[in-house]
């Protein structure tokens, strides 16, 4: 029986090969290629700095041809915005998981404020992620447009959700506040502030553990709450 069953699924997926339309396959293989540029590019990127990649070292790293990097990204600052993009991407997607919860409202702050400060810094602590930002810092002048686009869907995306959280806690008496957005450039300052982000970025010192994120965190989550907490 389990032959005959083993037998079917493997006649069954060559089928679908067969039958799998040129345009899907086309699209799954681009899909592919672009991947493997993205991650050639990251790490050439972060190796050598924007300025001395060129895109011969993306095609030796990754394979493919250089027409099919134009067709993608348009050129070096297409590959480097649409890298930056995916990144923060996901590590984003990470870091918002708290505000996805249905019952975030009857959490209690400390905890919420906790699990979103100690995912954010987990995600900005890595070693990629602190090479990136250097590449976005350095560039960011002649490429304003990534800046802005970084801003917005970084730092800015975050304290707005942030801020929405704190004043649906006020509504509720949870927390005396009067200016939320504020408050919520207030605590993720608070974060970055002891989290020794700058120190990483000028590689004075090494990210800390996963336990130095958390004391941190849960120093500064106290600190402010103990400003805001309604009495």
């Amino acid at each position: 029986m389990y032959i005959t069953l083993h037998l079917k699924a493997e006649r069954t997926a060559h089928e679908n090969v067969m039958t799998e339309d040129p345009g899907t396959a086309a699209s799954t293989r681009m899909a592919a290629r672009r991947h493997a540029f993205l991650e050639a590019a990251t790490a050439v990127f972060l190796e050598k700095g924007y300025a001395n990649t060129t895109l011969a070292d993306v095609i030796a790293r990754s394979g493919g041809s250089l027409q099919t990097l134009y067709s993608l990204f348009g050129g070096k600052q297409g590959l480097f915005e649409a890298l930056v993009a995916e990144r923060h991407a996901e590590a984003l997607a990470e870091v918002f998981a708290p505000f996805r919860a249905e019952d975030l409202l009857d959490q209690a702050p400390d905890d919420v404020l906790a699990a979103v400060g100690t995912r954010f810094l987990q995600a900005i602590m890595t070693p990629q992620a602190l090479g990136i930002y250097r590449l976005v810092l350095a560039e960011s002048v002649l490429m304003t447009e990534l800046a802005e686009r970084v801003w917005a869907m970084g730092p800015a995306h975050i304290r707005m959700l942030v801020a929405e959280y704190f004043r649906q806690q006020a509504r509720r008496g949870t927390l005396r506040l009067q200016d939320p957005e504020q408050a919520a450039h207030q605590f993720w300052g608070m974060l970055l502030g002891g989290s020794f982000h700058m120190q990483c970025l000028l590689g004075l010192r090494e990210a800390p553990e996963p336990e130095e994120i958390e004391a941190s965190v849960r120093t500064a989550v106290a600190l402010f709450l103990d400003g805001c907490r309604a009495r």
